[in-house]
């Protein structure tokens, strides 16, 4: 939960006006030139900015490998429901969180960004169709329910933007106005960032998740854009549903027999695919390497206890055999990719 950085937020936020009171009683001095005003990138943490910035790079460089034209934004949104207690009265007061869904965050240079969207707006609309009260949804005490009801809400929102660009009534300082949202084409990129002592990363077939505690772990964005890109492609060739489709369960026996060796070549897959999409959005794949072999050695027993993964020397050779694959193409695909129906702003 976001709590915490909600409450530090708002604690600096009274500094800020106790600061600004003192200064008023004190002797007036000249006025600088006034500068221009810069909107934060994201109103709580910056690794929540990170994340994002680099999925939206792999799922826009990437989008020569990519079937599905998804509409990337570079925006990543933050729900009421997500906080509890004392960070949803925070969120209400700071970000009046409760009129919808708000703007966490945008990447630089994305669709978002030129839209004019900033950290802190609260989306009210998309092409005439508000979104759910974040108060019903808040209010829900199943925490599965309670995700669901979140995820439809973002899904309101890519449905629109599929069929092209999406005229938002957007909520900022009090103020309504209305944005034109562009999306770009590429690759199915839906991240959320998890606070959690896991070391580990997720895909549950729409979303990426990665854990604070793996976050901590990489060394550098390369290496974080091999985990998100690996289980990026997990959700793009469907492997959750194949998984299912062969009756390989949840739970301990999907480590055993047939299970294993199923769900491994499913990792083989993501592994081949994920260089692929780094590789494409101008990461150093070759960073796998020394990022696979510490990883191994921090959990590596695990990994390799009921075989379902790759081994190391295996992982290793994938990345020889993309760098192989891969020297001396071009990193920019030769025409841009098509963009949604309806849309015209194309990947960059």
């Amino acid at each position: 939960m976001r709590h915490p950085a909600a409450i530090r937020h708002a604690a600096l936020i009274m500094l800020a006006a106790l600061t600004w009171g003192f200064a008023r009683a004190a002797p007036p001095a000249p006025a600088p030139a006034p500068a221009p005003a810069i909107a934060p990138a994201t109103t709580l943490r910056e690794a929540d900015l990170r994340i994002a910035t680099v999925a939206y790079r792999l799922g826009s460089g990437g989008a020569r490998f990519c079937s599905d034209r998804f509409p990337l934004t570079g925006l990543l949104l933050h729900h009421l429901p997500e906080y509890d207690g004392d960070g949803r009265r925070a969120q209400i007061a700071l970000h009046a969180l409760d009129r919808g869904p708000g703007v966490l965050a945008t990447v630089a240079d994305s669709p978002a960004a030129r839209s004019g969207l900033l950290a802190g707006d609260v989306l009210l609309a998309v092409n005439g169709e508000s979104f759910a009260d974040p108060r019903t949804m808040a209010a829900e005490k199943d925490n599965k329910k309670r995700r669901q009801m979140i995820e439809a809400s973002e899904a309101q929102l890519e449905a629109q933007l599929r069929r092209g660009p999406a005229r938002l009534r957007v909520l900022r300082a009090g103020r309504e106005h209305e944005v034109t949202l562009i999306p770009a084409a590429g690759c199915p990129v839906r991240v959320r960032l998890a606070r959690s002592t896991q070391f580990n990363a997720f895909a549950n077939g729409a979303y990426v998740i990665p854990t604070t505690r793996l976050l901590d772990f990489v060394q550098n964005d390369d290496e974080l854009a091999i985990i998100l890109g690996h289980e990026l492609s997990h959700n793009i060739l469907g492997h959750k549903r194949r998984l299912e489709d062969q009756g390989v369960s949840g739970g301990f026996l999907r480590s055993l027999g047939k299970g294993a060796s199923r769900i491994r070549a499913t990792e083989e897959e993501a592994d081949r695919l994920g260089l692929k999409l780094a590789w494409a959005a101008g990461y150093d794949i070759t960073a796998a390497v020394p990022f696979w072999r510490r990883f191994y050695a921090a959990q590596g027993i695990q990994l390799q206890l009921f075989r379902t993964h790759p081994g190391l020397s295996a992982r290793q050779r994938f990345v020889e055999e993309a760098v192989a694959e891969l020297k001396g193409r071009s990193r920019t695909p030769a025409a841009a990719a098509e963009a949604p129906d309806g849309a015209t702003e194309k990947a960059p």
